[in-house]
């Protein structure tokens, strides 16, 4: 697997469409035609190669009013996913706006499932203005948070899973990446790399 860096776009040649990539793109296809989305945390890493599993893709999503929602929700179910949230289209669009979390599943499946929640902070709008295409091949194509973001936030999690996740990415990105801004999110988040091998 070979992996191509340029500002605001990456490009993976040669690599394997994994089970769990189809499900991410299968969803986005759905969701990108509502309103805009970018792939954060566990399955960023992950879709570089990072050898691990996860249950949940987070996706954090644009504001988009309940009309909309109650579109893409029907398109969903057409598509046969399900919530797994008990609440029917309008409570699961209230906890959106709550700043909660919903999740959506393939039918006769929990895991992996995307759990969906809405833009609420200076770090998610950063995300999503400044999200990253990365090209699998083909047409095959996904939007995810600037890594200079990801590093930070994985060491501001801490558990050893995250660490590792943060060294994984500094590891295929450090002579790639602005410095500066990976520099600015790691002092708002007070954290420190230096003891993981991620210096600036």
């Amino acid at each position: 697997m070979k992996i191509e860096y340029t500002q605001g776009a990456i490009s993976i040649e040669n690599k394997i469409i994994s089970n769990l990539d189809r499900f991410v793109l299968d969803f986005i296809r759905i969701l990108e035609k509502y309103t805009d989305y970018v792939i954060v945390s566990g399955y960023v890493p992950i879709l570089f190669g990072r050898s691990r599993g996860t249950e949940d893709i987070d996706i954090l999503v644009k504001h988009f009013d309940k009309d909309v929602f109650t579109q893409f929700y029907d398109s969903l179910i057409k598509k046969d996913y399900y919530f797994l949230n008990p609440e029917k289209v309008y409570g699961l669009y209230e906890m959106l706006c709550d700043g909660l979390g919903i999740r959506a599943a393939k039918k006769d499946t929990i895991i992996p499932n995307v759990e969906l929640k809405f833009v609420k902070n200076d770090f998610d709008n950063f995300s999503l203005g400044k999200k990253v295409k990365v090209v699998l091949g083909g047409k095959k194509y996904l939007f995810i948070s600037p890594v200079e973001l990801e590093i930070p936030y994985k060491l501001y999690l801490g558990s050893d899973k995250d660490i590792e996740d943060a060294v994984y990415l500094w590891d295929i990105f450090k002579d790639k990446i602005d410095l500066t801004v990976l520099n600015r999110f790691m002092n708002k988040m007070n954290v420190d790399g230096m003891n993981y091998g991620i210096g600036i």
